[in-house]
């Protein structure tokens, strides 16, 4: 996404440069690079960021190459995503300097310490819950700065941002909740260039491309993780077998190895896993699909897949949680059930399988519509440069 915004940028006449800095890759290096014609400094460092949640919060070393790069650059306009390698230095740097910055969100980080308000137990959390701290959090390896009083320290280290930038509504109204102003975020939807379809490099996505017409297929896309509701899925699985005449289920991306097991032990004829598929060939993948499934159990932000699915014409059945619902119109889109219902994803599949060819077809076509008048990355960037401009004004 940081590449495609510069690169468009770049190409409308705004000169712009990535800085991309890490102190959770080892390897040690300081390089300048031209990826297609966009300028990119790449720092990562020798050692690991120290297990001390205090210097997770704050890194001198990228304060001090973040100092750097500003002096060197001397931007209008800094515009930070992911941090959570970086540490909130980019921010004290930009405030030391009064650069204005503005934060693109693209999860939970200043609110959890997982980046994501689910617990251990499955259960999600309430934005104003903990103020000193959380212990329940779903660990992951993205656990970070766990400190006493983290939100109140981050929300003072990023009170310079100008303006948050968030692809969905939902994420916004849960850092309202958590007690941030609502009058700096900007809702800014993400958005993608449209490509052409490339033919999958393996034989076996090939075949079941060649194939679709043939079976009644919904895709699984991305990791096979508890959060993204593959459980769901699994449970799903008997009722969608039985009750739906010749549906087969692919599923593309990596996961963790024991519902990768439990989704083996399905007819090899029902559930195809081809692995990781690569970005550029999906799109092939998704327009040989009838419904593209995101059974997340967790707030995610605004899913890319559904805008790929939606661009490729396929409509997308997603669990109505977080930005998902935002970016799908039950019934004419795609289509919303409950999340961790396996029962009412099943009803959902018989539902658009009951429908009349003409009907699915009109419905793709509302789709890719749908994806060109509010998912293109020409449209992001619209928005996004009104942002800009509203912040230099500020």
């Amino acid at each position: 996404m940081v590449y495609n915004t510069c690169h468009g940028l770049l190409q409308r006449g705004v000169d712009a440069s990535i800085l991309m800095i890490n102190a959770r890759i080892p390897g040690g290096q300081d390089r300048y690079r031209d990826v297609q014609g966009v300028p990119v400094h790449e720092v990562t460092y020798r050692s690991h960021l120290p297990g001390n949640p205090f210097l997770q919060t704050f890194d001198p070393r990228i304060y001090r190459d973040v100092m750097a790069e500003i002096r060197r650059v001397q931007p209008d306009l800094v515009h930070v995503h992911n941090v959570s390698g970086a540490t909130l230095a980019p921010f004290v740097a930009c405030r030391r300097v009064n650069v204005p910055v503005l934060l693109t969100l693209h999860d939970h980080w200043l609110l959890c310490p997982n980046n994501m308000l689910y617990k251990g137990d499955g259960a999600l959390c309430d934005p104003a819950e903990h103020p000193r701290g959380c212990s329940h959090c779903f660990r992951r390896q993205d656990f970070w700065a766990n400190i006493p009083w983290r939100r109140q320290i981050f929300a003072r280290l990023v009170q310079n941002v100008r303006f948050f930038i968030s692809p969905s509504q939902k994420l916004v109204d849960l850092h309202v909740a958590a007690g941030y102003n609502p009058a700096r975020f900007r809702v800014v939807p993400n958005g993608i260039k449209p490509a052409l379809f490339q033919t999958p490099s393996d034989s076996l996505v090939r075949e079941y491309v060649r194939e679709s017409g043939l079976f009644r297929t919904l895709l699984l896309a991305g990791a096979m993780v508890e959060s993204k509701g593959i459980k769901t899925v699994i449970e799903a699985l008997p009722l969608l077998a039985r009750y739906v005449d010749r549906f087969r289920l692919l599923v593309a991306g990596r996961g963790e190895d024991r519902f990768l097991a439990a989704l083996r032990r399905f007819d090899p004829s029902v559930v195809k896993l081809l692995g990781q598929v690569p970005f550029q060939e999906m799109r092939a993948l998704y327009a040989a699909t009838d419904l593209t499934v995101i059974p997340s159990v967790w707030y995610e932000n605004s899913p890319m897949v559904i805008y790929e699915s939606m661009l490729a014409g396929t409509p997308v059945l997603g669990s109505a949680i977080g930005g998902i619902p935002e970016l799908i119109q039950h019934g004419e889109t795609g289509y919303l059930f409950s999340p961790g219902d396996a029962v009412a994803l099943t009803e959902r599949v018989i539902q658009h399988f009951a429908r009349s060819a003409p009907e699915r077809r009109a419905m793709r076509r509302r789709c890719v519509e749908f994806a060109h008048t509010h998912m293109t990355l020409d449209r992001y960037l619209d928005r996004l440069q009104q942002v800009y401009d509203e912040a230099l004004e500020a």
